[in-house]
């Protein structure tokens, strides 16, 4: 737990946004457009482009999208620090990195109209990215991961045990309908299926079962029907 939170959320900010100009402009300063420099050859270069679109390339020239995007991203991340108060670092940390890259995009867009991208994994054929596309990338899983795992948002343990339920409820079902369980053994049965392992059925297992009772109750509906005098 964090003590000081939102001290932690503004010093990765600044840090994050200083890192991304400084690295920026070194490439702007040392290197010609389109220049590439082999780290490691036909794996790694360092590639100076200039990027017209999104995180990664994407959605070029439509600078009205990522201005509106930015807004919006405030306010989620003003609305989550409001209500949320987080004090794990995961949460703070991906945040700061989110708003941080965006921020340090953004202000590309606002002074040159386009990106300074310069990472080039090669080996992948991935897409020419910069130190503002890594922060919000990292910061997305980090938040998710908190959100998944961390945060007790989503309750696993209940999610796993409503599937065992439904298992067990279905492994009486295929018993019943196979007459493994027979009704003059009542409780006795009962018991001894218990304690027999509970085994999984898939949902089209368990819905030819839901289907093959219905068929027999409706056969012995129809039976007493024919029965009546």
């Amino acid at each position: 737990m964090l003590r000081q939170p939102l001290k932690m959320f503004q010093a990765v900010v600044v840090f994050w946004l200083l890192l991304d100009f400084a690295v920026k402009q070194t490439v702007v300063f040392t290197m010609e457009l389109r220049e590439t420099i082999p780290v490691w050859e036909g794996i790694f270069h360092l590639t100076y482009v200039r990027n017209y679109g999104a995180a990664f390339s994407l959605m070029q020239g439509q600078l009205w999208i990522f201005y509106l995007a930015m807004a919006a991203l405030i306010v989620i991340v003003a609305w989550f620090w409001t209500t949320e108060k987080p004090h794990h670092w995961m949460p703070v940390l991906g945040t700061a990195l989110v708003i941080a890259g965006a921020l340090g995009n953004t202000l590309d867009r606002l002074m040159a109209g386009s990106v300074i991208d310069m990472f080039d994994f090669r080996v992948i054929n991935f897409a020419i990215f910069n130190v503002a596309d890594i922060g919000i990338s990292v910061g997305c899983a980090l938040f998710m991961l908190w959100i998944l795992f961390v945060s007790g948002h989503i309750q696993w343990r209940e999610l796993f045990s409503r599937r065992e339920i439904i298992d067990e409820e279905a492994a009486v079902a295929l018993a019943a309908t196979e007459g493994s369980v027979d009704a003059k053994v009542g409780a006795g049965a009962a018991m001894t299926l218990d304690t027999q392992p509970t085994p999984r059925f898939s949902w089209k297992e368990r819905l030819e079962m839901q289907l093959q009772k219905w068929e027999e109750n409706l056969d012995l509906s129809h039976d007493s029907e024919h029965e009546q005098p």
